[in-house]
């Protein structure tokens, strides 16, 4: 029988998007016809709000995975619009961006005029049908220890050479005017198809459907690689092709994914071999104890556009790598993938689950491997969104799981560390940030 699977994340249902977008258009309407009213008189006070605004905007731009602009460079409401050939070369200011605009384009996901406002529908087959295919839990603080979820595990009496401690946190961003829907993911299988197997994932969604791709990838990857693993010998090959089918299967499924996507980190066990496959730029990173000390042993690399094996494929696919531009022409944010023509989609990174439309460009969704074999010094490992990479580097991470007892406590502590991060570097905006930490307790010899 197939046991309970542990994850967190979040997920809300379309009525509530609509009905945030609405109230949204109030206020920018009431926001419009109070600017209206005020005399422009170029007030110092007139002048401080304008820069406090600006600066938002900036915070916003920098923060961005994913962007969708015009052939101008300018952020579009729409992300469905199609433009023609750009007719300004690189280099064109981003200008008229929303409130914090420019901030989610430098750090978050996906930039719209109404960030959460979704583009397009979501569920076209009927009220909550994209919502049914991508399992979520209620937005905010969403914890959990792996426990006894399992996935096929046996009765038998196979026992696993190395103990779990595992435990997942993932905490919603914040972004002020908004309330925010939490678009990471995790899952946790301390049991997976036998005994001295185990499976633990962290997703990130981006876009305006984001967290209902991280919510399928949660859903349906852990099933999917149940056959790859049973039958393909080659671990590797195995989470490439449940990689790959689960992206075949979103495209497939109610969920509009043109704009949307996750990224995924996974970690597979067993025994005392431990692999990793993962996509875009969510993170796995273990903590080793040597006689020096602790070290921080990444166990991915994130996966950049500016990259040359990524960057060649993107331009052999037709596609453009280039970064935004701030309203005095200075480049702001990281390299996106963009059409040759339309400065869409805006994607930050190379690898990714979902995103239709720059998978037409050469954003791929096969994963990149690491192989470890565990010896009793690797104590822990780490899988996390990019929400705690930002402002956290992985030394800073294993020092800071280092020196807690439990995994629980760890995984607190640096999704907490990571939220305080966020709110002192910039000033409010938060991302969504979700850890998975599992400790190794070594068989005695």
């Amino acid at each position: 029988a197939v046991g309970v699977l542990m994850g967190c994340g979040s997920s809300q249902p379309e009525q509530a998007d609509q009905e945030r977008g609405a109230q949204q258009a109030d206020v920018k309407t009431h926001s419009r016809q109070q600017a209206s009213e005020q005399p422009c008189n170029g007030d110092a006070e007139d002048h401080g709000e304008e820069t406090a605004a600006m600066k938002k905007q900036n915070t916003r731009a920098r923060r961005l995975s994913y962007v969708t602009a015009d052939a101008n460079g300018v952020i579009q409401a729409d992300p469905n619009v199609i433009v023609q050939k750009p007719v300004t070369p690189p280099g064109v200011p981003v200008t008229s961006l929303p409130s914090s605009a420019n901030t989610r384009a430098r750090r978050l996901s996906y930039v719209t005029n109404d960030p959460n406002q979704p583009g397009g529908k979501v569920n076209p087959d009927g009220p909550g049908s994209a919502e049914e295919e991508a399992e979520g839990t209620m937005p905010g603080v969403v914890e959990g220890t792996a426990g006894d979820s399992q996935l096929h595990a046996p009765t038998g009496t196979a026992q696993s050479a190395i103990r779990l401690h595992v435990a997942c946190m993932s905490r919603a961003g914040r972004e002020p005017g908004f309330k925010k829907t939490n678009q990471d993911n995790c899952f946790a299988f301390e049991k997976y198809i036998t005994e001295d197997q185990s499976l633990f994932g962290a997703m990130d969604g981006h876009g305006p459907h984001g967290h209902l791709v991280s919510g399928y990838v949660k859903q349906h990857l852990p099933i999917i690689l149940v056959q790859h693993l049973t039958t393909e010998k080659n671990v590797e090959r195995a989470l490439t092709s449940g990689f790959v089918e689960v992206d075949k299967s979103l495209g497939n499924s109610r969920i509009d994914c043109e704009f949307s996507g996750s990224t995924a980190v996974v970690s597979y066990l067993k025994g005392k071999t431990l692999t990793t496959a993962w996509v875009g730029d969510s993170r796995g990173v273990m903590g080793r104890l040597t006689e020096q000390g602790w070290e921080a042993i990444d166990l991915t690399n994130d996966h950049k556009p500016t990259t040359p094996e990524e960057k060649a494929r993107i331009l052999r696919s037709n596609g453009r790598v280039e970064r935004l531009v701030d309203e005095v022409g200075q480049p702001m944010g990281p390299h996106r993938v963009w059409l040759q023509y339309a400065w869409i989609p805006g994607l930050a990174m190379s690898r990714a689950l979902g995103d239709v439309l720059a998978h037409q460009v050469g954003v791929i969704s096969e994963p990149d491997h690491s192989v470890v074999e565990l010896t009793k010094q690797d104590q822990f490992i780490v899988l996390a969104s990019d929400g705690v990479w930002e402002f956290i580097s992985s030394k800073e991470a294993v020092d800071i799981i280092a020196q807690c007892a439990t995994a629980e406590e760890a995984c607190r502590q640096l999704v907490d560390e990571a939220y305080q991060r966020w709110l002192t570097e910039e000033e409010g905006v938060v991302d969504d940030i979700t850890a998975v930490v599992v400790r190794f307790s070594h068989p005695a010899e």
